[in-house]
């Protein structure tokens, strides 16, 4: 197996060192970086053959992170990334100018540097390192990321904007850290990209608490470029009375493995979540999801789209766990696909796991094709068949899209979802004949 660096270390399926922040960083990171380097060095790399997460996506098999190279300033990152909606913050992790910080969200570099007690026992405490091999990666080699803080009782009234990417050729580590507190109330978007024509491997980890009270809107857009791969984890707490919105668009990339993870561990708390992807080509979009119940009374809804076409593949797997003594848990999810081709192919598979007597459950999936009803009455009214076969696209998705705030963060949820279906058409996925 060959050898690539990361900063000045070797990194293979086996083995890494340990980064650093420039200009050095405290006791309690360094001795956090170890944890995570013997438990990457202990976890064997993932198999499609040996682990149930990833039985579906060969693709982690032939993937060597010894032949990408370190992650390098990122000038194209806030061009690529466009104007945005008007924040209070906008920070671009790894780009030369690292965009409008604020009193709520800074650099994390900076954060662990100049109050290294306050934010370092933070990290990991959600996300531990142990959780899986690539989680123990991000925490041995992140050196860039963002911390988000919202004080005790504090309303932000914009949105607070976070990009991440990865260039060509590279790996790229990014963290994220988002706190609120009791009462605290905030919007969050947080985008993962790299170039058209970029090989990169990205590997986000965000760790997310909501305090007693606290509410917060939660907006994720992957737009990656057609050869890059992603594996993201992005896992919550949330505590007594708290309500998490988490709204995800998965866009490009040639593959990705994402896990959304929610422990709802206080008494009453809410967490809502809707989220899509379009694929087309090869693209292949796995998602693992996980709504945990620890405590009483607490209320979970998840939906999750997915269209795909031509040779692309959707694999969900949606877990509803209720922990013993979570009674009035109410809890719901829910895959819908849409199968544009004949060689598309999607695999859902939510599961139930209780272990309390007095809760409500539920689960449905359904995969199938456009309704050929749908395209004919289309049609009998001057709609050309692509044309309508797009409308019912658009449609399936309108309840997510509409999930998003109103405003300027749905306008660019809908933007990205017409992309998407403009490169469907440019491909011709959209013209398909019947059957």
């Amino acid at each position: 197996m060959t050898e690539a660096t990361l900063g000045a270390a070797p990194l293979t399926r086996e083995s890494a060192l340990p980064a650093s922040l420039e200009g050095g960083e405290p006791l309690a990171l360094s001795r956090l970086r170890e944890l995570a380097l013997a438990a990457y060095r202990e976890m064997p790399w993932p198999s499609s053959t040996r682990d149930e997460d990833w039985r579906r996506t060969a693709q982690i098999d032939k993937l060597d992170p010894a032949s990408f190279s370190p992650s390098s300033a990122s000038p194209w990152l806030p061009e690529l990334a466009g104007p945005g909606p008007k924040s209070s913050a906008s920070l671009f992790t790894g780009a030369p100018q690292a965009g409008v910080e604020s009193p709520e969200a800074r650099g994390l570099r900076g954060a662990l540097t100049s109050e290294p007690d306050r934010w370092v026992q933070l990290l990991g405490s959600v996300a531990p390192p142990g959780l899986r091999k690539l989680v123990a990666l991000n925490t041995a080699r992140f050196v860039d990321g963002a911390l988000v803080h919202v004080g005790r009782g504090e309303q932000l009234e914009l949105p607070i904007r976070l990009v991440h990417g990865v260039g060509d050729g590279e790996a790229s580590f990014p963290r994220t850290l988002i706190v609120l507190e009791e009462g605290a109330s905030a919007t969050v978007l947080e985008e993962w990209l790299s170039p058209p024509d970029a090989r990169g491997l990205l590997v986000p980890v965000a760790e997310v608490i909501v305090g007693r009270g606290a509410r917060l809107t939660h907006l994720v857009s992957q737009r990656l470029g057609e050869r890059s791969v992603l594996q993201s984890t992005l896992r919550a707490r949330q505590l007594e009375g708290s309500s998490y919105d988490l709204s995800f668009v998965l866009l490009g990339g040639s593959w990705s493995k994402s896990y959304l993870e929610v422990e709802m561990a206080g008494e009453g708390s809410e967490f809502r979540s809707a989220g899509l992807c379009v694929g087309r080509g090869s693209q292949h979009f796995d998602i693992q999801t996980l709504q945990d119940h620890m405590a009483r009374g607490a209320v979970s809804d998840l939906l999750y789209r997915a269209a795909v076409a031509e040779r692309a593949r959707s694999v969900f797997a949606g877990l509803i766990r209720v922990e013993e003594g979570a009674q009035k848990t109410n809890a719901y999810v829910q895959n819908r696909n849409l199968l544009l081709s004949p060689t598309a192919k999607a695999d859902s598979n939510p599961t139930l796991e209780i272990l309390a007597n007095d809760v409500r459950c539920t689960h449905g999936t359904a995969a199938g094709r456009i309704d050929e009803e749908q395209l004919f009455y289309c049609q009998s009214r001057g709609v050309t068949r692509e044309e309508a076969r797009r409308l019912v696209v658009e449609g399936f998705f309108a309840d997510v899209v509409d999930h998003f705030p109103e405003g300027e963060l749905r306008e660019a949820a809908r933007g990205w979802v017409l992309d998407a279906l403009d490169e469907l058409s440019r491909s011709g996925a959209l013209s398909a004949s019947p059957g």
